[in-house]
């Protein structure tokens, strides 16, 4: 699309800038309002921003393709932010472990990818979009129902009771430790 070589790193250099800046965007919203909004509008991002590039390779603007690179982004910041989400709940002596599933979600994603470049450059075909964007169409879609669902199924939101756990156990009221909710009911309360 930009018809030189020379100008080959601007995509992936849009892409890594708009990942970054998704990522403080994506994390200070978590922290304000919580996982499921932050997550959720990243990968919404991601969804826009995926779509966006499509949009550009069928209609061949590469103003709109630099567009949305950056805004593509977002997803990929979000993806990073969520192995958290993991952790957020767990005990300590289990978070390291609620961590590496996240991680290995996210690793059977990155073989798995790149082996469905084939099928999903045969679905552009049959779009009459340029193949290229075809892991694009696969990543709007993932990146849509990602957005989705933590929207609807994320709850309680992993962060807010998190810290309402820690909140009841900072005991500021000197309540006796042997009076206090244990922390599922805690859980429970806060949905």
């Amino acid at each position: 699309m930009l018809g030189s070589t020379s100008l080959s790193g601007l995509p992936s250099g849009l892409f890594t800038i708009g990942s970054a800046a998704a990522a403080v965007i994506v994390g200070r919203t978590s922290q304000h309002l919580g996982r499921r909004i932050g997550l959720s509008v990243g990968y919404a991002a991601g969804a826009a921003g995926s779509l966006g590039v499509v949009i550009a390779a069928a209609t061949g603007s590469v103003l709109l393709l630099f567009l949305a690179l950056f805004v593509y982004g977002a997803g990929t910041a979000t993806n990073l932010q969520a192995r958290y989400a993991g952790a957020d709940l767990a005990s300590p002596q289990h978070r390291g472990r609620a961590v590496s599933t996240v991680l290995v979600a996210t690793t059977v994603g990155a073989v798995a990818g790149p082996n469905l470049v084939t099928a999903t450059g045969q679905l552009a075909d049959a779009l009459n979009i340029p193949r290229l964007a075809g892991p694009f169409i696969l990543a709007s879609v993932a990146y849509a129902a990602a957005a989705a669902v933590l929207w609807t199924m994320l709850r309680p939101d992993p962060l807010t009771t998190a810290r309402a756990i820690a909140a009841d156990a900072a005991d500021p009221a000197g309540e006796p430790r042997s009076r206090k909710r244990p922390a599922r009911e805690t859980v429970a309360a806060h949905t």
